[in-house]
């Protein structure tokens, strides 16, 4: 990572802020999936709420890391910056970088559209914005995967160790003691709960 346009202390900032964007978002797509996952929706509760929140403040992350604005510092100001042996390790993890870049346009259109502006069009149907962006947890999931990758591949490269994802698993104890009480029902069991 070498841009001749800032310094060395600001690009390792760029590098820890884009990390913090992008792992924040993979702990909040974890916590989704899981109350997604886990239980049954009713109206009106909070985890309904809850599911909903680490929703769209994991898509507002998502929305960051990927702006494409040439005076942004995102993960694409960093990916202009690599090198020979960094194009190698992206093939050897066989992340695409055209499909990273598909994602971020579709990102673009709901945050144009409806997630963070109230588009006179789409504010009429939001749910038609979602479906032409057609952006699935799947997609999410991977592109959050081969970010992060990218990402701490850079950090690693200039700490020598990597930029870890925490474990946070205390919501699968939450879920468990709801289903337990008959608060809730599940629709399957809680991963790796005894």
């Amino acid at each position: 990572m070498n841009d001749p346009f800032i310094n060395k202390k600001t690009e390792l900032i760029v590098l820890r802020r884009n990390l913090n964007e992008i792992v924040a978002a993979i702990l909040e797509f974890n916590a989704y999936r899981e109350i997604e996952d886990h239980l049954l929706p009713k109206d009106d509760s909070f985890f309904v709420l809850a599911r909903d929140a680490f929703f769209n403040d994991m898509i507002g992350h998502m929305i960051k890391v990927l702006d494409r604005d040439r005076q942004s510092r995102t993960f694409w100001h960093i990916f202009r910056c690599i090198s020979k042996e960094d194009e190698e390790f992206i093939q050897r993890e066989n992340i695409d970088p055209k499909a990273i870049c598909d994602f971020a346009e579709k990102l673009k259109t709901v945050r144009d559209k409806t997630h963070f502006h109230i588009d006179k069009k789409g504010v009429t149907n939001t749910k038609a914005v979602w479906k032409t962006a057609n952006i699935t947890p799947d997609k999410l999931q991977d592109n959050m995967k081969s970010i992060y990758k990218i990402l701490n591949h850079f950090y690693f490269k200039e700490f020598g160790y990597e930029f870890e994802i925490p474990k946070i698993d205390d919501l699968q104890y939450i879920i468990k003691a709801v289903v337990k009480k008959g608060l809730y029902k599940t629709a399957r069991p809680p991963t790796v709960l005894k």
